[in-house]
């Protein structure tokens, strides 16, 4: 089962973020992970999201993800991240059997808080043709997350991927997607944020 790291980073220090950059693509690689997002373009839809930088990535298990943040290796190179960002990390499981991102490029993002479990049931029922008819799939839903860095602890992260940036607001603005906002938006605290992928 595949497994994403989520940044939200304000950065501080341009140049000196430079340095992380360019260093941290090679211990990535090490672990076998790739970008799928990083620094694209974005548009808080819902609520609000730290930062002015979004990074996902995608490892082939939640214990390469894992290997990768505790790598002594990768120390040096987090303290630049640290130094130059105020960041904020989370692991998170991919869906059982589910699809990896190739070939897509724009992403929904959801941090949610979930108040009234049953009222947000008939949402996530709902939602999956939805996703479906505008040619996305669930990446994440609802799996096993945990606050790597930040202390902001949620009980749901949620990633949809799609073909590009275009679906992922045809989707957002869909007829059929609006009546499951209103009830998704009753049911939880939810931040939502729309993002270009690589």
């Amino acid at each position: 089962m595949t497994a994403y790291l989520m940044a939200m980073m304000e950065v501080h220090d341009d140049d000196g973020y430079g340095e992380y950059r360019e260093r941290v693509p090679a211990i990535i690689a090490k672990h076998g992970g790739t970008y799928i997002v990083r620094g694209g373009a974005t548009d808080v839809v819902e609520g609000s999201w730290p930062g002015n930088r979004v990074a996902v990535l995608e490892f082939p298990d939640y214990a390469t993800a894992q290997a990768f943040i505790a790598d002594p290796d990768y120390q040096p190179i987090a303290a630049i991240r640290h130094r130059t960002t105020t960041s904020h990390l989370w692991l998170l499981e991919g869906v059982p059997d589910g699809p990896t991102a190739n070939g897509m490029h724009g992403y929904v993002l959801g941090r949610v808080r979930i108040d009234d479990p049953d009222a947000y049931k008939t949402y996530a029922d709902q939602v999956p043709s939805v996703i479906a008819s505008e040619g996305g799939a669930y990446l994440a839903r609802g799996g096993k997350c945990e606050a790597i860095e930040g202390g902001m602890e949620l009980n749901r992260l949620v990633i949809v991927g799609f073909k590009d940036i275009r679906a992922v607001n045809n989707f957002y603005k869909s007829e059929a997607y609006g009546p499951l906002i209103t009830i998704r938006s009753n049911a939880s605290d939810s931040n939502i944020v729309l993002v270009e992928g690589l």
